[in-house]
């Protein structure tokens, strides 16, 4: 596998695990492979689901997927998910 940075392109930013688990049903039943990341941090101490509330994760397709990946969110959710984080 290569570098996300190279490779993927974010189509969801710091998105709780629902949403997460929602968008990749969605692409999947599209035909298009995604990626969760986020944060690294020792998962030992509060469990896997502690882990996946307290730390959002990102949502990366593969290069070329994106603006699809994006309309199918959009047409699923009524609007257009946002690729960058909230500040």
């Amino acid at each position: 596998m290569g570098s996300p940075s190279k490779d993927f392109e974010r189509v969801l930013a710091a998105a709780d695990p629902v949403t997460i688990e929602l968008a990749r049903g969605i692409l999947s039943g599209a035909g298009i492979p995604s990626l969760a990341h986020g944060p690294d941090f020792d998962v030992a101490e509060l469990g896997r689901a502690a882990h996946d509330v307290m730390r959002h994760q990102d949502l990366y397709v593969p290069r070329g997927e994106l603006t699809r990946s994006l309309d199918l969110l959009e047409e699923a959710w009524g609007k257009r998910p946002s690729t960058a984080p909230e500040t």
